[in-house]
């Protein structure tokens, strides 16, 4: 397997890999990146430099190293994907997606005062004060839900958080909001900040509640003097 290659001395310099990696060519193939840098004995690193100077000097071609496999079923996994989140925005609505928000973001809320440290809450305040109270700014509020995902301490949740709010932002959901008003969810916002900047878990999770509650009963056609429009 490892065929002109020194377990016991592995190689050491760029030149060492490149040439290990050439000694491992099939057919111009190669294996995936953490196997090829197990059989040559060195850090994905130093191997990952040593892929891109011979990309540079065109003796591999770009992106061949990373499996063993054709790259049209990587292409054609992308291309399912993509068209299955074009399918689920044109299927489900902005609602929808505020129920699911609902089931997740209190919880988060929750984990966050407990377990956020103090510069992730640090953070939270910080992008919170970035907000204005009458003006709505979609970077700024994702940073702000974000922040607090991140202080949960909780990977799956923040992911799982991170592809509703992506599809929150696609074109097809975004068109199908109703017109803002001059309430942003700031107010919300503040008090969320409040009970996680104080380690008041259940306060926290009670005014995200609150706050998506809010933006669900705005979305449903709820009364428009008081939405909370993210």
């Amino acid at each position: 397997m490892n065929a002109g290659i020194d377990v016991k001395n592995p190689p050491s310099s760029i030149e060492e890999v490149t040439q290990a990696i050439l000694g491992l060519a099939d057919g111009g193939e190669f294996p995936p990146e953490r196997q090829l840098a197990e059989q040559i004995g060195v850090s994905r690193h130093l191997l990952r430099k040593a892929l891109s100077s011979l990309r540079g000097e065109n003796k591999i071609p770009e992106g061949r190293s990373r499996s063993t496999r054709p790259s049209n079923g990587k292409s054609r996994n992308a291309k399912q994907a993509i068209a299955t989140r074009a399918n689920i925005a044109s299927r489900t609505s902005p609602a929808e997606l505020w129920e699911v928000r609902l089931l997740l973001e209190p919880e988060i809320a929750r984990l966050a005062a407990i377990r956020g440290t103090p510069t992730e809450i640090d953070d939270i305040v910080a992008a919170h004060a970035l907000a204005e109270p009458t003006v709505f700014d979609r970077g700024k509020d994702n940073l702000f839900h974000r922040a607090i995902a991140v202080a949960s301490h909780n990977i799956l949740a923040a992911y799982l958080l991170e592809q509703v709010m992506d599809l929150t932002w696609d074109e097809t959901i975004r068109t199908r909001l109703p017109a803002y008003t001059n309430e942003t969810g700031w107010r919300h916002h503040e008090m969320i900040v409040d009970a996680i900047r104080g380690r008041r878990a259940a306060e926290a999770e009670q005014a995200t509640r609150e706050h998506l509650v809010a933006i669900l009963k705005w979305l449903n056609g709820g009364d428009a003097a008081t939405p909370t429009a993210k």
